[in-house]
């Protein structure tokens, strides 16, 4: 934990690594902007983003990224009184950092990319928002969950960011904004660019723990050792911290990248040899293998099959790396 904790430390006070984010984002607005331009749907958008950013990669930071074709997947629950069949998300963007091979943090965000119809407004399925929203158990209806999964699916959902939305804006952006808050700011069945805008979004930076550098930090030694003796099992990610936390909203590309890697997107599967949600790190698991990183970590993961239609987005920490 320590190890991570001071690479992402020294990445977040380096200008040449907030030179690099703002390079990826700059390419994926120019992408995006080329995407509108030939008026592209957003399976084509998406997929597009996907070749912008795999095999990019900062010192012990690298891209992967993948469109998955095949079928769509689609899982069965209860809203409220009545069964439904929705597709879970046409998205995940995964986190993850590896010593030695083996992972030792691994975050997963699931998201459903969205088109504006007009005048900045998105359409929004109430089914698949409350999946999105509320995760109730689910089986597999068609495709990954239920190759993969005998029984129901449990997704804890504590950082309340694991099901998200990805809003399309012409001319070329993307705002990130997890299900709860569009639950609360949707009008009807329809979010707004200014619905948006009245989110609060809380900005990390202003804790006072980074008023001086991080590693010079006069009582760096005992937060430390409290963080390792009692919290290591969550991941910190209910700490106000810029990075390893929770990112609940970004309005522009910009965020996104910059929250992404400093593993702030998503919902923590398993930290420093803890699993908090067991179905989830199976999921995010079978994902890192298809992508093609058995090479490069430990995934403990035989045997199992791939059926969807998917992009697969991984920024892959690899802390052996030097740098």
């Amino acid at each position: 934990m320590d190890n991570l904790f001071r690479t992402l430390a020294n990445y977040y006070s380096r200008s040449d690594f907030r030179k690099f984010q703002n390079i990826i984002s700059r390419e994926v607005y120019d992408t995006l902007g080329v995407s509108y331009f030939n008026s592209d749907g957003e399976v084509k958008m998406v997929t597009n983003i996907c070749r912008t950013l795999n095999g990019k990669s900062f010192e012990k930071l690298k891209f992967y990224s993948k469109k998955i074709h095949g079928s769509r997947s689609f899982v069965e629950f209860q809203n409220q009184d009545k069964p439904v069949t929705k597709e879970l998300a046409d998205m995940v963007v995964i986190s993850v950092a590896t010593r030695k091979q083996q992972i030792v943090y691994e975050k997963t965000a699931f998201i459903q990319n969205k088109k504006e119809n007009s005048d900045y407004n998105w359409k929004i399925d109430q089914d698949q928002l409350y999946l999105l929203h509320n995760f109730p158990s689910f089986k597999g209806a068609k495709g990954i969950f239920n190759k993969n999964f005998d029984n129901e699916v449990v997704f804890f959902n504590n950082s309340e960011s694991l099901g998200n939305y990805g809003f399309f804006q012409n001319p070329g952006e993307l705002i990130l904004v997890n299900a709860k808050t569009v639950y609360k700011l949707q009008q009807g069945d329809n979010i707004s660019l200014s619905d948006i805008r009245k989110i609060n979004v809380n900005n990390s930076r202003n804790n006072s723990w980074f008023e001086v550098p991080l590693l010079e930090h006069p009582l760096w030694e005992e937060m430390w050792y409290h963080l390792l003796k009692y919290f290591n099992k969550y991941g910190i990610s209910f700490m106000n911290l810029p990075f390893l936390g929770n990112c609940k909203v970004t309005l522009n590309i910009y965020e996104f990248i910059r929250n992404w890697t400093y593993f702030n997107i998503g919902e923590v599967a398993s930290a420093f040899g803890n699993t908090l949600d067991k179905d989830l790190s199976i999921f995010t698991r079978i994902l890192l293998k298809e992508v093609g990183l058995t090479n490069v970590m430990n995934l403990n993961i035989e045997g199992n099959e791939f059926e969807n239609n998917l992009v697969i987005l991984v920024a892959h920490l690899n802390l052996d790396e030097k740098g």
